[in-house]
């Protein structure tokens, strides 16, 4: 590909579904934009929606996304890039598919899509781990095996790979006259690359850009999770800035998000290397503008993908109830205790494995749990979460349902009423059923020789006017 002096990207928002700022988005067209990128796949939201293959964002919100970026991007004959969907499932990726079609009827739009699928087949694991592969646990946890099993493969509901930049820069260079490119489980970083890297930018650099840039303005002050940022990549140096007058990037705000979401300040681990940041520069170019240099990269002696897989743990039911009387408040932890092992011994005619019962007390240590360095109420009120897992739903209704029974009506020393200890919000309240439990047991890099290897990719044409996709 013809190496490029400049390259200006347009990072429509932190993630789709959150929000597309329409405003910002048409006034980035004007600075005549190479791309326009948005990423929208995450564990954030935790192991349920990549086992129920289910998008992270509500459908209409994540519509609403797509619809703006395509249809002004598009219309401006800029392309796009997506990745959408929330957990990068194969089912997500379809969904994200069906909107795009769902929307090229409606404005009369004819796509010629790159499609990246993410979703993993167990047997191709299968057959690395045969050969030989060894792909070691990311970080330590006790639901994760040091390296990954045959066994653990066989229990997992979905796995899905984190797509790096190569599979995005090919899926470009080799199909001219694509429109756009959407992509299952992706690196977020390596989204916002992809170009800068297929048009000769420093990697270091490049992998830089797409540190800042892979939020939109969560880079900028006031930050926002549903605004943009404009990123200029150059020789040497890349400026970002806010096409959003109410916002602006400083030095401190661009350098706060280059420290996001990592346990060492100064490197980021990415598939084939570590970003070094520790040189970087932030310089102040105008109010809105900062301008950013001197990112390294550190190559790996082997090119790893992050694999990501859950295995169906059971299902929860939940009780929310709200502490109002001091006594109450005041013997909480006894009151819980005890309810606990009352309901344990009711249900003792239950395997002890089929279900687990758990208590959160918010306004007391329900988010630091044993960590908490202040772990005793100062307010009036507390809200108790009942949370169980059991084997079957019916289970986990009946467990939750005798639990919040037993905390309510439960004596303790100096209890003044007899009607209740706690107050359920709306009916039906004690056992709310909320469906299958996940738990990652897939959290592992993966070595690859070349990598493209367990990613597959497609060219898929909408047509606005039949609404067909081929």
């Amino acid at each position: 590909m013809q190496h490029k002096d400049e390259l200006r990207i347009f990072s429509a928002t932190s993630f789709m579904g959150h929000g597309v700022d329409e405003d910002s988005l048409k006034q980035a067209i004007t600075y005549d934009l190479d791309f326009v990128i948005a990423q929208g796949t995450t564990t954030d939201a935790g192991p349920y929606y990549l086992g129920a293959g289910k998008p992270v964002m509500a459908e209409e919100a994540l519509r609403r996304d797509i619809e703006l970026i395509i249809t002004i991007a598009k219309g401006n004959n800029v392309p796009f890039i997506v990745s959408a969907g929330g957990s990068g499932t194969d089912s997500t990726t379809e969904l994200v598919l069906t909107l795009i079609e769902d929307i090229c009827r409606e404005h009369d739009l004819q796509l010629n899509l790159g499609v990246v699928w993410s979703e993993i087949d167990p047997s191709y694991l299968l057959s690395g781990l045969t050969e030989g592969k060894k792909a070691k646990r990311i970080v330590p946890h006790p639901a994760l095996e040091e390296h990954l099993s045959a066994e653990n493969v066989r229990q997992n509901t979905r796995i899905v790979a984190q797509v790096g930049p190569e599979v995005v820069m090919d899926l470009w260079q080799n199909n001219p006259g694509l429109d756009g490119i959407v992509c299952g489980r992706s690196l977020d970083v390596g989204l916002y690359a992809a170009m800068p890297l297929l048009y000769g930018f420093d990697k270091g650099l490049a992998m830089h850009f797409g540190k800042i840039m892979e939020d939109g303005a969560l880079a900028a002050t006031p930050g926002s999770g549903n605004d943009g940022l404009l990123g200029i990549i150059r020789s040497d140096h890349f400026d970002v800035r806010p096409t959003n007058p109410k916002r602006r990037c400083t030095p401190e705000s661009v350098t706060g998000h280059a420290f996001y979401e990592r346990s060492d300040p100064s490197k980021e681990a990415n598939p084939g290397g570590d970003l070094d940041v520790s040189m970087a520069t932030y310089t102040q170019l105008d109010e809105n503008t900062v301008r950013v240099q001197g990112a390294k990269w550190i190559e790996a002696p082997a090119y790893t993908v992050k694999l990501e897989g859950v295995t169906q743990i059971g299902y929860r039911s939940i009780c929310i109830a709200g502490m109002r009387d001091p006594e109450v408040i005041r013997n909480v932890d006894l009151i819980l205790a005890e309810g606990k092992q009352i309901t344990f011994d009711y249900f003792a005619h239950v395997p002890e494995e089929d279900f687990t019962l758990n208590f959160k007390v918010y306004g007391k240590d329900a988010i630091l749990g044993p960590f908490e360095p202040t772990p005793y109420v100062e307010g009036h009120e507390i809200c108790v979460l009942m949370d169980v897992v059991a084997k079957t739903q019916k289970l986990a209704n009946s467990v939750c349902s005798f639990v919040s029974s037993t905390v309510s009506h439960h004596g303790f020393p100096g209890r003044l009423s007899t009607a209740g200890n706690i107050a359920i919000p709306f009916s039906p309240g004690r056992a709310v059923p909320v469906g299958e439990v996940y738990e990652f047991t897939i959290w592992h890099a993966w070595p690859l020789e070349d990598p493209h290897e367990p990613f597959r990719t497609t060219i898929q044409q909408v047509n606005g006017k039949g609404g067909e996709v081929s």
